[in-house]
């Protein structure tokens, strides 16, 4: 009875935690400013769906003295996603002619020239980076990514996207979509609950990390991709089908372990592959800089791996200290892990039913 109730509170608990939080909550807030002219800009934005309604922030932008223009284009002018279209006047001397003239006028422009997104929040900032693309005229996009702490965010056309700022970037933002994906987490735990020995952990480890790795180059790069929702709904289900492979060999003790429960490496390397198409979508949203499009992938997947690491650290430690200082040790992490694996599989069986509802209504 002690048992059923065990896995009665857990089911429970697991519910209500997958209710209230998103799988995958690591994309920033996207902000797109783009010249239209000399000017004129149209500012654009995107919010991530884990911010509710009425606490996303306001999204100004700032240039001189700007005012919102007229017409359809200043719609929308907040919300989840949102834009509006602002007319300038930075200084410039005079009437600016139109066509070639006004785009020699804007490339001779000071470069020093001041730019500014501000986010202004109800609240606080609940931890998310914010993504700011500046779309110039002529030249390459300017892409300036910022941490929660910064809400507001000053560039000018003379900013420049060197490999060290695309290394810290990306390396950060891999980190924290590892970390506050939840899916992913619960993926690379049950993992570590199948593999078990440390040898047999590095193994299914690197098979992970390679297969995904694979994936999300060929995804980012365009060379193979798949449908967002197709992704999505498969992640949830290889967490599921491995909770459920983690019950049945704990109902089955002493009978002979199933393939996966033997080599882990062999699940590890073909959900890989699926979950590295779930990282490039996160890395789709963030966007590439068109000259250094390998650096960036690169180091974001290097942020991954260094999350994973993190991760697993973790919970390695966690588990030697709860083995070291709980009495009866061994019954209480068995009963421990039992609470864990049923939570996984409620959740991965909610995200499952919630993300493949879209496709059939």
């Amino acid at each position: 009875m002690r048992s059923v109730s065990l896995v009665l509170r857990s089911v429970l608990l697991a519910m209500a935690s997958c209710m209230a939080v998103y799988a995958d909550e690591a994309r920033p807030v996207y902000v797109e400013v783009e010249q239209l002219n000399i000017n004129e800009y149209l500012l654009k934005w995107k919010i991530p769906p884990v911010m509710s309604r009425g606490q996303e922030p306001a999204v100004e932008f700032r240039h001189g003295n700007c005012s919102l223009a007229n017409g359809a284009l200043a719609g929308r002018p907040a919300g989840l996603i949102g834009r509006k279209h602002y007319r300038c006047d930075s200084g410039a001397n005079g009437e600016q002619s139109a066509g070639e003239s006004a785009r020699e006028n804007a490339q001779e422009s000071d470069r020093s020239t001041q730019y500014a997104i501000d986010l202004i929040y109800p609240h606080t900032n609940p931890a998310l980076t914010s993504l700011v693309v500046f779309k110039p005229l002529s030249g390459e996009p300017i892409q300036i990514f910022s941490g929660p702490e910064k809400t507001s965010i000053s560039f000018s056309l003379a900013t420049s996207t060197s490999t060290s700022a695309v290394a810290a970037q990306y390396t950060v933002a891999g980190i924290e979509h590892i970390l506050i994906g939840t899916d992913h987490l619960l993926f690379v735990l049950c993992l570590m609950m199948i593999a078990g020995t440390f040898k047999r952990l590095v193994l299914t480890v690197t098979g992970f990390t390679l297969a995904h790795s694979l994936t999300l180059s060929l995804a980012t790069l365009d060379v193979f991709r798949l449908p967002t929702e197709l992704v999505e709904l498969l992640i949830a289900l290889s967490i599921l089908l491995l909770a459920v492979e983690i019950v049945k060999h704990r109902a089955s003790a002493g009978a002979e372990p199933s393939f996966t429960w033997r080599y882990p490496v062999s699940a590890s390397v073909v959900f890989g592959l699926l979950h590295g198409f779930g990282f490039a979508v996160v890395l789709q949203e963030l966007g590439l800089p068109a000259a250094m499009k390998v650096p960036a992938l690169l180091f974001f997947n290097v942020g991954v791996e260094l999350g994973q690491l993190i991760f697993i650290a973790a919970v390695s430690l966690g588990v030697w200290l709860l083995t070291r200082t709980l009495a009866r040790a061994e019954y209480r992490r068995g009963q421990l892990a039992q609470v864990v694996v049923y939570g996984i599989g409620v959740c991965s069986a909610y995200w499952l039913f919630e993300r493949a509802m879209p496709l059939f209504i």
